[in-house]
């Protein structure tokens, strides 16, 4: 009946078909797919442009640095969040505190495996972004969706659509076809470069990789662009089964434990990031002790800490009014809008043929994932679901929000 009515509109044309089209193009549906597209591609280019610019200038941050920063941000957030919403009566606030985080310890507790693997893979988003274009980062970590189903299918016992699957290899022949085509440009960018380091004899200089360089480490890019990409690479990968993990892992404790409001939710995420991050601060603490916890920070560096701080908590709210179809478009805008920036911005190698081609099976196969319809009442009797790729904070806004549908 809504879908007639909606025909009707549109067909009739006129001020009522007008007023329809602009509902729909200022609606918060729309707002949010705009939302979540910027916040992604903003977040990827700034944070790729913060490590090539501060390598440039011969002096890197450290990662686990900006990432502890985030983390104390972001819980100091969601404690304003929840005192503005105890009324900013502070002896409500922290009875609020005390009764959901301190009194609630294991549910608190169960928080502790998602924000270890939160913090880890916040990590490797830099490694990655340090060693890969943006935009081979952005069509690469589109695997994650795919280690979520797998996750599903294991732990949730959630079975997929032959659309999905479908979908899915799709999905991996698109980042195959990404991977090769970039790997065949790292090797040639080789070979250019150990033909230059050659003298007018034809002996070469030590090249960085060789035995008498000092190995980098996980601060800075490989000297080396064949072990520079697979470090990303590999970093991408890794950082896909983490967040495939973590996403199940906390559907699995809001299905089957209590469900306090987000804001807790975030912090309990929050106290426990900050341990695991303080830990990996620690394996840097050598050059810390050397160069200081702010060395190598530029307005840039801030600029990453505070959108990453900032964004998370924003994508959470719109997720809310999010659907499986809108993140797939989404997705689609941002990978586009990283293509383009990292060519006629940053630089970095105009994109080949074979890459548009594995970037657009990307798109379509992430879109054509959200476009495959949702279990039934019946296999949902059956524990035949959809998965999701959401983080904690996601599914959690995702399940409010259909409890007020119904």
């Amino acid at each position: 009946m809504i879908g007639q009515e909606k025909k009707t509109a549109w067909n009739n044309g006129g001020p009522e078909g007008k007023r329809w089209l602009q509902q729909r193009i200022f609606s918060i549906k729309t707002l949010s797919l705009v939302v979540l597209a910027v916040q992604t591609s903003t977040m990827v280019l700034l944070l790729r442009y913060s490590r090539t610019s501060s390598a440039e200038n011969h002096q890197q941050y450290i990662i686990t640095t900006a990432v502890l920063l985030s983390e104390i941000l972001k819980l100091t957030l969601s404690l304003g969040f929840l005192h503005i919403e105890t009324g900013k009566v502070a002896k409500v606030t922290f009875d609020r505190l005390y009764r959901d985080v301190v009194l609630n310890f294991w549910e608190t507790l169960k928080l502790a495996i998602p924000a270890c693997l939160y913090v880890v893979q916040n990590n490797l988003l830099f490694i990655a972004l340090s060693n890969l274009d943006a935009a081979t980062y952005q069509v690469t970590y589109q695997l994650k969706i795919l280690t979520t189903a797998i996750f599903s299918w294991v732990i949730l016992g959630k079975r997929l659509t032959p659309l999905h699957w479908l979908s899915l290899c799709f999905l991996m022949l698109g980042v195959s076809l990404v991977q090769v085509e970039s790997s065949t440009w790292n090797d040639n960018n080789s070979s250019i470069k150990a033909s230059e380091a050659k003298g007018p004899l034809g002996d070469s200089d030590p090249l960085p990789d060789s035995e008498d360089a000092p190995p980098p480490d996980v601060n800075e890019a490989h000297p080396n662009t064949e072990v520079s990409w697979l470090l990303g690479i590999f970093a991408v990968f890794v950082s896909c089964i983490s967040s495939g993990f973590s996403g199940v892992y906390f559907e699995r404790l809001v299905k089957k434990g209590t469900q306090p409001s987000l804001v807790i939710r975030n912090i309990q995420l929050g106290l426990f990031s900050i341990v695991f991050a303080v830990i990996a601060v620690s394996s840097d603490w050598s050059s810390i002790k050397e160069g200081g916890f702010f060395q190598g920070y530029t307005l840039t560096t801030w600029g990453v800490v505070l959108i990453q701080a900032f964004g998370g908590l924003i994508v959470s709210v719109t997720m809310k009014y999010a659907d499986n179809i809108l993140k797939g478009f989404a997705t689609s805008l941002s990978i586009v809008m990283c293509t383009l920036v990292s060519w006629l911005v940053f630089g970095d190698a105009a994109p080949s043929t074979q890459f548009i081609i594995g970037t657009t099976i990307v798109i379509s196969s992430t879109v054509l994932y959200g476009f495959a319809p949702q279990a039934t009442a019946a296999s949902q009797i059956r524990g035949s679901h959809v998965p999701s790729t959401d983080s904690p904070h996601k599914v959690q806004l995702r399940k409010r929000s259909m409890s007020d549908i119904v």
